[in-house]
């Protein structure tokens, strides 16, 4: 188990390490720890090698940081990734490093569930180590925060764009903890609302309509389309099928397989609101939890969510205007970045 030194300059970089035949995981996350503890959640997948294992860790840390610059959380970017061949064998092995990690970096590293951990998993690595913020021994559901996120960019799309009618329909596509969600926030809206997912039993939402499992989403139109599955969904395959849609809302890291897709679509006047805006329901409960800890013990888990909605919805429908004004999304997304804002777990306190 090593921990290494950190780079002078800002950047995301590996802070803790350890690799065995069995099980590697590692901590990659910015260095300016001094300032921010760095955030983001537990991954373990059956990587093909370590290295491929770290590439994601470098990619996911770097989201983590678009995604905390954006809402000023207080919090670095940052990633846990760990690879396996047998998954659920090595899980107690998992946590036990995970947390020596944890504790020997001191608080420079808070982690919580991503896939393949959960709650569970996070209770157990709670008990070893206090560095974990995923609503542990709470009624707040973090993957519902985010699924009020999502719907919280929904409704800045339909308030930038009143015009659009869906006639069409939405589509949610995975039907996961926040897809489910979803889906039904958007029943209860009166939304025509589709779905699919590899699990045809998880398409079972009252009010929905199921396409099952089909690999042939994209043949059917769409008004909106709400990625809730996997990354890189939309490809060269199927992104030629979507020129016809209002919107894209990806409640999904990292949507589009390739950055030129998304630049296509724009150009055909397809609304996309960047995923690091929109699924950031999570990472802005676990500020109010870091940073408005008494807030947090005190509120109902409703009123975390409706913060969560609303806090998305004006920073997405302030995107969206500046998307009309003719600005394009990076100069958009850094001047946000830059921001002097107040650490959003202190907002909800007051």
């Amino acid at each position: 188990m090593v921990n290494l030194q950190s780079p002078t300059k800002t950047q995301v970089g590996v802070l803790a390490e350890f690799i065995s035949e069995e099980l590697s995981v590692f901590v990659v996350a910015e260095n300016k720890l001094d300032i921010h503890p760095a955030n983001g959640g537990l991954r373990l997948l059956n990587y093909e090698t370590d290295m491929d294992c770290l590439k994601d860790g470098f990619r996911l840390a770097n989201l983590m940081k678009s995604k905390h610059d954006l809402y000023s959380t207080g919090f670095s970017g940052g990633k846990v990734v760990a690879r396996s061949s047998n998954i659920t064998k090595v899980k107690d092995k998992l946590i036990s490093v995970t947390s020596k990690l944890l504790e020997d970096l001191n608080g420079r590293m808070i982690t919580g569930c991503d896939l393949n951990t959960n709650i569970n998993d996070m209770e157990k690595l709670f008990k070893l180590t206090p560095h974990v913020l995923a609503a542990v021994n709470s009624e707040v559901d973090a993957s519902k925060a985010t699924a009020m996120g999502v719907i919280g960019a929904f409704e800045a799309f339909q308030s930038c764009y009143e015009n659009y009618e869906l006639l069409n329909g939405v589509l949610v596509h995975g039907c996961g903890s926040v897809g489910r969600t979803v889906a039904i926030e958007l029943v209860n809206r009166g939304i025509k609302t589709f779905v699919v997912d590899i699990d045809i039993e998880r398409t079972n939402i009252p009010g929905t309509i199921s396409l099952g499992d089909t690999k042939n989403w994209y043949k059917k139109n769409f008004d909106v389309i709400l990625p809730c599955s996997i990354s890189g969904l939309i490809n060269t395959k199927n992104a030629q099928s979507l020129l016809g849609t209002k919107a894209i809302i990806s409640a999904a890291n990292a949507p589009f397989s390739n950055d030129l897709i998304p630049k296509k679509l724009i150009k055909s006047n397809v609304a996309i609101i960047p995923d690091p805006l929109v699924n950031a329901g999570a990472v802005i409960a676990d500020s109010i939890e870091q940073y408005a800890p008494d807030a947090w013990e005190r509120t109902k888990p409703e009123q975390i969510y409706k913060f969560v909605q609303d806090q998305v919805k004006k920073k997405c429908f302030s995107y969206l205007s500046l998307i009309q004004s003719g600005l394009n999304s990076t100069e958009i997304l850094e001047l946000m970045k830059n921001e002097k804002n107040e650490i959003i777990g202190k907002v909800f306190s007051k």
